[in-house]
């Protein structure tokens, strides 16, 4: 078994990411929360936290890079395709996810129902952003299992807000390492023309299709979605949402006032495989992987100046077979800020 000591995976990642802003003339942090709390219930997805950053986006020509983009996003960029104008952009995450069983007052190993499981990552990506065409791509290493630290976090938050202590942290997924890649692609359908609105003066809306697949370990899946956008400049910011896990382009960059979006998304897809369900655990599980799933979101994106704030409410289809739930949701909070 490969020995991660959490302490230095953080400290590795906050280095690179510092080494990276040092490198680049702009950019934008981002802090992502996400909870199911809202719905009063813990169980499947309950808790999400990424800490982010993307570089300012710089104009590229197909194959020819800007030369001040780091050598390892340069070779990331090839897992791409060839786009003849667009602004290139890169950077980096931290994250940790958990998830458990619907009731975690139980004590005892509950085998007929998703096992706890917390997960740790750190990921690069690239992703080249046009006004009608856009693709991102992600290369990830996480480690599932009590090394991700999940089990204390939230067992301090439940007791910081006098909520339902779980129980069964100790029949959690066991500790593994994971290889992620992920791929993105967004495509225009219709963008409409300007009209005047009640607060905004340019007003527009768009609808777009989009295309993800990740490969690795920790989950393989592929799905296609479409995404509604009502807004001011959408045309800048074409491409800065993703249904990737805690991934928010930079809009700061890009808008020089203020940009108010609301937005909607639908998505369908065929899981393969899934850790936190399939994972080796302490116990004799029946539980099996539910592999057609479906998500809907909606949500804003308001920037202003400097600053960006997201927000969205989630609801996705069951993850497992014998779930007696068919939905799930939780809501999502981005904030970021120029720097």
């Amino acid at each position: 078994m490969l020995n991660i000591n959490n302490s230095k995976i953080i400290y590795c990642a906050l280095l690179v990411s510092s080494t990276l802003m040092s490198q680049s003339q702009a950019g934008q942090l981002n802090i992502l929360f996400e909870n199911d709390g809202f719905s009063a219930s813990d169980g499947n997805y309950t808790n999400g936290f990424s800490f982010a950053w993307e570089s300012k986006a710089l104009l590229s020509h197909q194959q020819y890079l800007p030369a001040t983009i780091p050598v390892f996003f340069q070779l990331q960029q090839h897992f791409r395709l060839p786009i003849s104008k667009s602004h290139t952009a890169w950077g980096i995450k931290l994250s940790q996810r958990m998830w458990t069983p619907n009731d975690i007052s139980v004590i005892e190993a509950q085998s007929d129902d998703r096992p706890y499981a917390g997960f740790l990552q750190i990921e690069s990506h690239t992703a080249d952003y046009g006004t009608k065409f856009s693709q991102k791509n992600w290369l990830a290493l996480g480690i599932i299992g009590p090394k991700s630290k999940a089990e204390q976090v939230q067992t301090k938050a439940h007791s910081l807000t006098d909520s339902t202590p779980p129980q069964g942290w100790q029949y959690q997924v066991q500790d593994q390492v994971t290889v992620q890649l992920a791929y993105e692609i967004d495509a225009l359908l219709f963008r409409s023309s300007k009209f005047r609105g009640k607060i905004f003066t340019h007003n527009q809306w768009e609808v777009s299709s989009y295309s993800h697949i990740a490969l690795g370990n920790f989950n393989t899946e592929a799905s296609l979605g479409l995404l509604f956008r009502l807004g001011t400049i959408l045309n800048k910011t074409f491409g800065r949402l993703s249904s990737h896990f805690g991934h928010i382009g930079n809009t700061t960059d890009v808008i020089s006032s203020n940009n108010f979006t609301v937005y909607s998304r639908l998505q369908l897809g065929y899981r393969f495989n899934d850790l936190t369900i399939e994972g080796k655990l302490p116990y004799e599980s029946n539980v099996a992987i539910e592999h057609n799933q479906a998500k809907a979101t909606v949500g804003i994106h308001w920037t202003i100046n400097n600053y960006a704030i997201t927000w969205s409410l989630n609801s996705y289809t069951r993850s497992y077979s014998s779930d007696k739930k068919s939905w799930h949701s939780y809501g999502s909070l981005t904030l970021s800020c120029a720097i």
